[in-house]
């Protein structure tokens, strides 16, 4: 299992890069012009970059990404989106995804905000860092995350980021949503002006057409795209090692509870991510693609995909909304130290 252990090492220099330069202070002001990390009322930002933190999030989440899954699934043979390894996927991630929110919302009793973020870190996974390489390295298929990564970016994001998108809205004093269907109108609407979202869409729809007319779109119009895609992955895990660097307070802002109710809500949504990413989400891919007859390899992919930890982007996302984001750093680290025993046994046992 040296590739997974090299892929979470490459991945492990970087997100430390990221802390050294949050707790160095680099991108803070020092050996920059003045004022350029200064905030609007030109004092230093109070955590040591907490303006560049944000900046390299949004850059990720508005410009990298969204270029790196246009290019990404412009390219896509859609044959591999149809298969009963893709449906076990898709079923398996929608089942823990609705326990997990519900568990959010109704036992722990979290924000719409806070809970949204609890979903993804528990369902969202690290399919391009770390499911890329082992696709390629196990199973000779880059591919094969596809289906993943088609249902976390079509429908876990569209739905998590408006639900963010909402309750950041209201907790600035934004209008309150109507009911009915012209709520669900919002929502669909908010969606889909997601940049991420929009880049999947529009990658999603050259395939299509590819697929249809049997033309493909040029090498020289995808790869401005795949260079500026190229930037998401460093960036997102840069952006996550500086998050590390942050204190986490003792009671969340985003929980308005008290601090001691505030520690043990973050504990458990930790809980939560770390039960689901490295074991619930395995065993029911596995129980899943057995009932439903998948063969020995398309069944280690599958597992292998639902063992894979939650992604570095959910703290992208927890960063450029403001909620959440310390929590879901510690889980993305968690579910990343805890999936190399999982995903060295599945290798044994079924690749």
């Amino acid at each position: 299992m040296l590739p997974v252990l090299t892929a979470i090492g490459s991945m492990a220099c970087v997100v430390a890069l990221g802390w050294v330069i949050q707790r160095t202070g680099l991108l803070a002001g020092r050996g920059l012009p003045r004022g350029i990390a200064r905030d609007g009322a030109g004092h230093r930002g109070g955590d040591g970059g907490a303006g560049a933190r944000q900046t390299l999030a949004t850059l990720s989440f508005t410009i990298c990404a969204p270029a790196l899954m246009f290019s990404t699934l412009a390219s896509t043979d859609l044959a591999h989106v149809l298969s009963r390894g893709a449906a076990v996927t898709w079923i398996t991630t929608a089942v823990l995804g609705l326990a997990t929110a519900a568990a959010a919302r109704w036992l722990l009793r979290l924000p719409a905000g806070p809970a949204a973020v609890t979903t993804l870190a528990a369902v969202y996974v690290n399919g391009g860092n770390i499911g890329l390489p082992l696709a390629v390295y196990l199973f000779d298929d880059a591919l094969a995350v596809v289906p993943t990564l088609l249902f976390q970016l079509l429908v876990l994001a569209p739905l998590t980021l408006s639900a963010l998108d909402r309750a950041t809205a209201s907790a600035d004093g934004g209008t309150p949503a109507r009911s009915g269907w012209r709520s669900m109108g919002q929502v669909f609407l908010a969606a889909f002006r997601n940049p991420i979202t929009l880049g999947t869409v529009a990658g999603l729809l050259v395939a299509v057409v590819s697929e249809l007319t049997g033309a493909r779109l040029p090498d020289v119009v995808l790869l401005p795209f795949d260079l500026i895609g190229a930037a998401a992955p460093p960036l997102g895990l840069l952006t996550f090692g500086m998050t590390l660097a942050v204190p986490m307070p003792a009671a969340d802002a985003d929980l308005g509870v008290a601090a001691g109710r505030g520690r043990r809500l973050v504990g458990w949504v930790i809980a939560i991510a770390v039960l689901v990413r490295n074991l619930l989400h395995p065993l029911a891919a596995w129980a899943l693609g057995t009932a439903v007859g998948l063969d020995a390899p398309a069944l280690a992919l599958v597992v292998t995909m639902a063992a894979l930890p939650t992604a570095v982007n959910v703290t992208t996302y927890a960063t450029r909304y403001g909620v959440f984001d310390g929590v879901a750093a510690r889980a993305t680290v968690w579910t990343t130290a805890l999936c190399v025993p999982v995903l060295v046994a599945i290798g044994a046992l079924l690749v």
